[in-house]
This record gives structure tokens, C-alpha cells and sequence, in this order.
């Protein structure tokens, strides 16, 4: 990923009070960062550095973010350069992630060779804040040295079948940005809503973002006479991709083909296979798999290139854009003249191979507009692109078989990783807390070890990393959204940073549980690990689109 561009976050008045630091008293209780790092050496006991004064931060490119990350953990600050007490150096030995950080009783400092580095930094301090003897707020006297096990540390927002605010996408990337995710996977596209504005198509978001009704919560069969719609403004979308990168968040945009196409084939008939019997494509209610796709024709490619030179131009720090490419039923395909005469023409011998052409001729789009295709596993039917990156969700042998085919894979199994599945008792019994189904409690994410078994080191080196699934068919609002993600999120982010021989499930539970009063204060819902309920009992899930 490209390095972040750390912001200016909010207006930081210059504190002119702080006095020069004192060692605070003994300190008998650690920190407690999330994810662990790779090496944390911490002198217990000892004093630490006081924070009753706050922390006199050294100037530079870094200074505003490092203030605006410690006072959102509570702690005053004053740039300044007569006697700073936080300093960066730069420390080009490092790994682009890697930060080392160092805190006495008397001084702070963070190295790194990147602005990504000084920021994870700077996330595992404002988690260290602890208590001395005398109950004093403070530092540990510590040593980090830490890297990340992986350079995809993913999670994915479904907005497609239901929308987030850009407000509430805001407050989602602040907690991933808080326990060092990268990278935000934004599914913008599929058969229930086009939700990404394409000037050069305006009918993708007048006619394909909207559909008639949804599924009833609670009785996922029954329509609920209640149209849905809306999409975000290639502004809002610059908004987001800037809000994100300043906290070192890539944003990767998925649009999705061949398949899960209805919204945008209803947009624009004449992309699809038009000359199939009984062709009337709509928006989409219900939930599933449904066989529109595009048609594999030149229009259809001309008509591709302009809706991925639009998407590549507002997400320019993403070096992918994810395809899709999974859950196509090949029925239109079959039953299309125009299919069929293309696939004799191009010496196809079946429709998983004309899946595989139309997913080439896509790769051939994005990477004139300078990027790399990412698709789900279904893309190795019929062949795989030897440059593709998978992201594999269903049988960990496709990781394999990608593997060794020289590709890139990143890890989203649906056995540890889908956080819209079910998570155990403790939901309230209301139709608007209904999931789709599964049991992943917190305890098997955490259990997850990303490379599957079997793997050569080189080989290893081809799992980018890994990511949590959130498909929102069920999850309308931020409500929801946090229930079903967080804390599970929390532990993937250890799973995606801490090397696996150090991961421990209690100990982590011990970390987590000291976490939960800074979710708190931002009134997360998140699922209370004790019993399962939600944080936020009296918080209202709204189930109608987002106003602007």
C-alpha cells in the first residue's frame, strides 16, 4: 500500500501549561495493547512517565496526528521544540510497518522508517496508558519492538444491500485505524443496488440504485413494500478515500462481474444477455444467487472501461480493484446465442472458460487505468490469471491451488471469518437482529491461522494476509453493523499482526476486557463478550435507507 498522508485532524489549540514531566510513581499493571506486538519489555515496579502534565510533542510532519491520537485517548498535549518529551526518528532499517518504540521516565520516542510505522506507534502508546501507585494516569517504562505478520490486514463493508452513512463509514475506519487494520474492502455494487456514482452512466445510480423493497427482517421471504435507494457522490467518495488514507486505511472498491449484475443490467438492458427468452432484469429484493450477468460483448467491455476509469481515478492510492467474479450461474450464458457464438469464435469449450475470458478482458481494463484484479475463488474456474490476486472464501485448497500457480491469495474462509454469521446466544429476541445463519463465536476468529497447512516458507510468502467478511442482507444500520463486528474484529486484528506463536486466548481476553470502557465512551453496540448482549441495549436499529 502507498504510505498514508497524515492530517492535521481536528484544530489543536497549543497547550501553554504543561509543565516539565516528573517520573510518575511506581507502576505496578502493564499495558495492554491490542494487537499484541512482536516484542514488548516493560519494567513493572519501576516509574514511568507521568501524564498528570501532559506530553510535550517535538514538531514536524507527525506532530499534529500524534496529538490528535493522544487526546483522543485523554491525554493533553503541547507541540512544541524547547525540550520535547515525544520525538520521531527516522530509521530507514525498518520494515515500511515496523516501529520501534521506547518510553522512560523522562522521554518518548518512536522510529520508523514510514509514516505507517510512526502511526502504529503512536496507536500502541495511546493503549498503554495505565495507572501508578498513587493512581496516577501514566506510561510503563517500555521497550517495543514490532512489525505486522501480514500486509493485508482486511475488513470488508457490504454496501451494495444495505448503506452506512458517510458518517458512520467515518467512525468504522477510526476503530479499524485504532487496532491497525489497512485496508477497507468496499463492496459497491451487486444485484440489490449500484451505489457508486459513474458520470459517464448515470443511469447505474438512477435506475440501479433502487430497488422496489426488501426482505422483511424476520421473515426473510416476505417483501416489505418499502422501496430502498441511494448511493454515494463521487465527492463522498473522495471524502471517505481521504478520511481513510490519513489514517493509514487503503480503500479497495469492488465492482462486481460477471455476475451479481441485476442492478446495474436494469440500468442499462443492453449489457446483458438481451436475447435470452423471458429478459426483464430488475433491481433485486430478495437475497441469494440470481443468474443475471453481463454479456460477454465488445459493448459490454467498452461499457466496463468507463465505469473502472471513473472508479480507478477515486481510489488512487488502492493498487487493486476487486472484481468479484464469484457465484455466476452460467444459465444465461447457455442460453444466449451471442454467448455461445463467442465462445466458438474465441475456441471456448465451456462457460467456465468464458467466465475466465470475460474475467481476462476485465484485467486487461483495470490494468490499463493502472491497477491489479482482485476476485474472489470462483475466478479459477476455467482458468486463472496468472497475475490476479484470490481472495479465497470457500475450500482453503483454492489458497493452494493459487499458491502454487505462482498467485497471490488473501485468506477469508467462511469458517472463521464471515462477521455477519451468528455468534452464539445473547441477542436480543427482535426481528432486526436476525444473521443469516453460521456460528463463528469470538474464540474461533482468534483461533484462525491464516496460511493453510502444507506450504513451503516460499510459498508462504504469497498469503498477503487476511480479512473479515460483513455481507449486510441483515444489517441495515451502524447499529447492527457494530454488533455483528466488533469485538470479533478485534481479535482479527491480532490474528492479521501477532506472529501466531505468540497469540493466547486468555491473555488476549484479558486485554480485550480493558478495551471495552473505550468502546464505551463512543457508545459502541458491540456484543458484550460476558453474555452476548448488546453494549448499547437501548440503541434503536433503523431499518430505512440513510438520509442525506
Amino acid at each position: 500500500m502507498k504510505n498514508a498522508t497524515l492530517p492535521l485532524l481536528v484544530s489543536l489549540p497549543l497547550l501553554t501549561t504543561l509543565a516539565f514531566a516528573v517520573p510518575s510513581g511506581p507502576v505496578p499493571t502493564g499495558s495492554a495493547i491490542i494487537p499484541k506486538p512482536v516484542l514488548l519489555q516493560e519494567k513493572l515496579g519501576e516509574p514511568g512517565f507521568c501524564l498528570e502534565q501532559g506530553i510535550r510533542i517535538a514538531p514536524g510532519a507527525m506532530a499534529s496526528a500524534a496529538a490528535c491520537i493522544l487526546q483522543n485517548a485523554g491525554i493533553k498535549t503541547q507541540i512544541n521544540d524547547k525540550n520535547p518529551e515525544l520525538s520521531f526518528v527516522v530509521d530507514r532499517s525498518l520494515a515500511k510497518e515496523a516501529y520501534k518504540l521506547k518510553v522512560t521516565p523522562q522521554a518518548i520516542s518512536i522510529a520508523a522508517s514510514s509514516k505507517e510505522g510512526i502511526l502504529y506507534g503512536l496507536r500502541s502508546l495511546s493503549q498503554s496508558i495505565t495507572k501508578d501507585d498513587q493512581g496516577k494516569k501514566c506510561f510503563p517504562t517500555m521497550e517495543i519492538d514490532d512489525k505486522p505478520r501480514f500486509a493485508w490486514r482486511g475488513l470488508h463493508m457490504d454496501s451494495a444491500r444495505h448503506m452506512l452513512s458517510v458518517k458512520d463509514i467515518k467512525s468504522v475506519i477510526d476503530l479499524l485505524a485504532r487496532y491497525k487494520f489497512n485496508v477497507l474492502h468496499w463492496h459497491l455494487t451487486d444485484d440489490q443496488g449500484w451505489r457508486i456514482e459513474i458520470k459517464k452512466y448515470p443511469k447505474l445510480t438512477e435506475v440501479g440504485s433502487i430497488r422496489q423493497q426488501s426482505a422483511t427482517f424476520g421473515n426473510r421471504n416476505k417483501p416489505d413494500g418499502k422501496p430502498y435507494g441511494g448511493y454515494y457522490t463521487q465527492e463522498e467518495i473522495k471524502d471517505v478515500v481521504k478520511f481513510a488514507a490519513q489514517r493509514g486505511i487503503t480503500v479497495v472498491p469492488e465492482i462486481e462481474v460477471p455476475g451479481h449484475a441485476a442492478a446495474a443490467i436494469t440500468a442499462y438492458p443492453e449489457f446483458g444477455n438481451k436475447d435470452i427468452p423471458n429478459y426483464k432484469p430488475e433491481v433485486i429484493w430478495r437475497y441469494g444467487v440470481f443468474p443475471y450477468l453481463f454479456s460477454p460483448t465488445e459493448e459490454t467491455f467498452k461499457f466496463l472501461d468507463g465505469v473502472f476509469a471513473e472508479v480507478a481515478a477515486l481510489f488512487p492510492d488502492s493498487p487493486y480493484i476487486h472484481i468479484g467474479g464469484d457465484e455466476a450461474p452460467k444459465d444465461q450464458w447457455k442460453a444466449s446465442p451471442t454467448a455461445q457464438k463467442i465462445m466458438k469464435e474465441q475456441g471456448l469449450k465451456n462457460e467456465h472458460e468464458l467466465q475466465s475470458y470475460f474475467v481476462k478482458r476485465v484485467e486487461q481494463i483495470v490494468n490499463k487505468y493502472n491497477k491489479r484484479i482482485i476476485g474472489w475463488d470462483e475466478i479459477q474456474e476455467g482458468g486463472l490469471s496468472p497475475t490476479a490476486t484470490m481472495m479465497v472464501w470457500r475450500d482453503w485448497k483454492w489458497a493452494k491451488h493459487a499458491i502454487e500457480r505462482g498467485n497471490d491469495v488473501i485468506m477469508t474462509p467462511t469458517s472463521h471469518l464471515y462477521l455477519d454469521y451468528g455468534q452464539g446466544p445473547g441477542a436480543p429476541n427482535k426481528p432486526e437482529y436476525e444473521v443469516i445463519g453460521g456460528h463463528i463465536p469470538l474464540e474461533k476468529v482468534y483461533s484462525l491461522n491464516p496460511v493453510p497447512e502444507g506450504l513451503t516458507k516460499e510459498q508462504e510468502k504469497h498469503i498477503l494476509g487476511c480479512q473479515g467478511n460483513v455481507w449486510s442482507e441483515y444489517i441495515p444500520d451502524l447499529v447492527k453493523y457494530q454488533y455483528v463486528v466488533f469485538p470479533r474484529a478485534i481479535a482479527l486484528a491480532e490474528v492479521a499482526w501477532t506472529p501466531q506463536e505468540l497469540k493466547n486466548e486468555q491473555d488476549f481476553k484479558n486485554r480485550l476486557n480493558k478495551h471495552l470502557p473505550y468502546l464505551d465512551s463512543l457508545k459502541v453496540n458491540y456484543r458484550r463478550p460476558d453474555n452476548g448482549a448488546p453494549a448499547q441495549p437501548d440503541a434503536v436499529i433503523n431499518t430505512e435507507a440513510p438520509k442525506k
